[in-house]
């Protein structure tokens, strides 16, 4: 049964209200550490009520969370366009991890917000989690990686793509540095060093319009 215009009005203007509290707390989670940011942050920075916020969110980590799956997830779908035509799990993989760098590069108030909220609300979306299972198992089935514990390798890649990235933003790091860190998370998985090295440092195309607005 079609929905009403009165109903689709309804639900165009929730979904308007619910991405400006998410975009208000992503502002305020760019200022001040997950830890220290409150309910009453997001609210004056969203300039609604209170009963507006729980209207969409219980808790301040639920809004973290929606931050957290809305930044992963613009990313993810810009990655799995650009890498869902090549079936190798490792590219796909590689191309993964230094897009999400790199972005941190170019974007550093995206990258200190994925960092701040990252431990808090992993792994950042189910989005993510699935995109890397579904590599690891596609690359185990087709001999690609030597993976013993599929956890272990998720924890593997998403932690050290985290801290990865705060170390990029710390300004310790090297141009090449998310090409570095595909590389030993491809041998570490079992790829070949002279493969994992081609992999890694391959020409890699720009993802369009990166970023929370």
């Amino acid at each position: 049964m079609k929905p009403s215009r009165r109903a689709s009005i309804g639900l165009e203007k929730r979904e308007r209200t619910r991405t400006s509290l998410i975009e208000a707390a992503y502002r305020v989670f760019a200022r001040k550490e997950a830890d220290a940011v409150t309910i009453d942050d997001i609210i004056a920075e969203a300039s609604v009520a209170r009963g507006t916020f729980y209207n969409y969110f219980q808790t301040r980590e639920d809004v973290l969370k929606a931050v957290a799956a809305s930044l992963s997830d613009q990313m993810n779908q810009k990655i799995w366009a650009q890498s869902v035509a090549i079936d190798d799990p490792a590219e796909r993989m590689a191309i993964a991890i230094r897009q999400f760098l790199h972005q941190s590069i170019q974007d550093s108030t995206w990258g200190w917000v994925i960092v701040r909220i990252g431990l808090i609300a992993a792994p950042l979306s189910e989005t993510i989690e699935r995109g890397v299972m579904t590599d690891l198992e596609a690359g185990i089935r087709l001999k690609r990686f030597q993976v013993d514990s599929l956890q272990a390798a998720i924890d593997l890649i998403l932690g050290t793509g985290l801290m990865a990235m705060r170390s990029i933003l710390e300004g310790q790091t090297e141009p090449d540095y998310p090409e570095q860190i595909a590389k030993i998370i491809l041998k570490t998985l079992g790829v070949a060093d002279a493969d994992a090295h081609v992999i890694a440092f391959k020409f890699l195309e720009p993802l369009p319009g990166d970023g929370m607005e």
